[in-house]
């Protein structure tokens, strides 16, 4: 059976994300460098590759990856974010990146054109994952790998809506965060075959103060978020978030991460979605 979304954003991607690009700096995206070493590692980019980097934002994983490769392209809808990932680049002087407009559901690129395919911490903005997919393994080489890393429902249920409740109300582009399996399937309907997929649990701590400003909250978002973090908070979020009071008076929680590795196997079975 087709995959069906029933979750669609309040406000686009490209809306959220233009409003949000003064936030993402280094010093944001430092508490995530860990996910980004290991698709790093596991993407194993070498000198002749040609990579796309999907969902770009700031290029942080574009500007990684790019010392390793021959060329490097990433996408994004948003014009504010690919300003800032262009501006990156050229403080850095690295001259094998380009930016470009554009949505990964629509990807204006040749087929066959890419040895690798990543996306970081973006897909849970997507309105079709499904439709991204199809065109990761379009634009795949054969035999091309997919690299993605994302925040993750857990398995538990309560958990899992209590985690959409507050990423949906902080962030009007949040559509849904999905859980591992549900990853395997979407990847396998595609035509991808997984061959690595790690589920990392462990701390890695966010602050509900900078997490909400780095989404531009309003004092009444703010007011809500942390009623569901300190009053609303079922037993089942807060042990598998690691939620708690800091001495300060912030609160700190950590998102579970996966990160997948597949490799374009079959030619996609997915209906549109």
């Amino acid at each position: 059976m087709p995959h069906k979304n029933p979750w669609r954003p309040a406000r686009s991607a490209k809306e959220q994300f233009n409003r949000q690009a003064a936030h993402y700096d280094a010093r944001w995206n430092s508490w995530s460098a860990e996910t980004l070493a290991t698709l790093v590692r596991l993407a194993e980019p070498q000198p002749h590759h040609v990579v796309l980097d999907a969902a770009t934002g700031t290029g942080f994983t574009a500007l990684a990856i790019a010392p390793y490769v021959q060329h490097i392209v990433g996408v994004d809808v948003s014009e504010a974010m690919l300003v800032q990932a262009a501006h990156q680049a050229r403080e850095r002087g690295l001259t094998n990146i380009e930016f470009h407009l554009a949505s990964v559901e629509q990807l204006p690129l040749p087929n066959d054109s890419f040895h690798r395919v990543t996306c970081r911490l973006a897909a849970h903005h997507f309105t079709s994952v499904p439709a991204f997919l199809r065109e990761a393994h379009r634009v795949l080489k054969p035999q091309g790998y997919l690299l993605i890393a994302d925040t993750t429902a857990p398995a538990n249920l309560a958990a899992a809506e209590w985690m959409q409740q507050v990423e949906t109300l902080r962030d009007p582009s949040h559509v849904r965060n999905y859980t591992e399996l549900e990853w395997r399937q979407m990847l396998y309907r595609a035509g991808f075959q997984t061959d690595v997929c790690e589920v990392k649990t462990e701390a890695i701590p966010l602050r509900f103060s900078e997490w909400v400003h780095k989404a531009g909250c309003t004092e009444e978002q703010i007011a809500q978020l942390r009623s569901l973090f300190e009053t609303h908070l079922p037993d089942e979020a807060k042990q598998c978030f690691s939620i708690a009071a800091t001495p300060d008076g912030d609160i700190a929680f950590a998102w579970p991460r996966v990160l997948l590795r597949a490799y374009r196997h079959n030619e996609a079975s997915i209906s549109t979605s």
